[in-house]
């Protein structure tokens, strides 16, 4: 057997030994922690299941039932949401969008507006975009709208 056979044998089965190493040292608390996860959503309604992401982050899960409702597939959202810290690690906006791009499927986030078919907006003034929109949906009298700039 050649040197780089025996190295890259060696290097293999080191690998291995600290996957195995890995798995009898983490698996018992990742299972007891799948385990106690499963027992806690297990008890959520469907509905409940499917907020439960969006509440995690600090959102109403509500407000996206409303935008949920008026997107379309195949749209293309812009996200205008007032600033606001949810946490040390997380901001409104960022919050917002991470739910959005996932409980709004299948529509997909548009970085720019001039991408957009559409704007979702959480605590602002959609008028200050300086945009013409088809229509508008408002949740209420919150500042909460749907502002469809064209259809997908």
């Amino acid at each position: 057997m050649s040197g780089a056979v025996r190295l890259s044998s060696a290097a293999a089965a080191a690998a291995v030994v600290l996957a195995l190493a890995s798995v009898v040292n983490k698996g018992p608390h990742v299972w007891r922690m799948l385990g106690d996860a499963r027992e806690t959503y297990a008890a959520y309604s469907d509905e409940r299941r499917r907020h439960a992401p969006i509440e995690q982050l600090g959102l109403t899960a509500g407000v996206f039932d409303f935008y949920r409702d008026r997107v379309l597939p195949g749209d293309r959202i812009y996200f205008q949401v007032g600033e606001s810290g949810l946490g040390q690690f997380l901001d409104q906006p960022a919050a917002a969008r991470y739910a959005g791009r996932f409980y709004l499927l299948p529509a997909v986030e548009a970085r720019d507006l001039a991408d957009a078919t559409v704007v979702l907006t959480l605590f602002e003034d959609p008028g200050r975009l300086g945009v013409e929109f088809v229509t508008q949906a408002q949740a209420g009298l919150q500042p909460i709208y749907v502002s469809r700039i064209r259809t997908p």
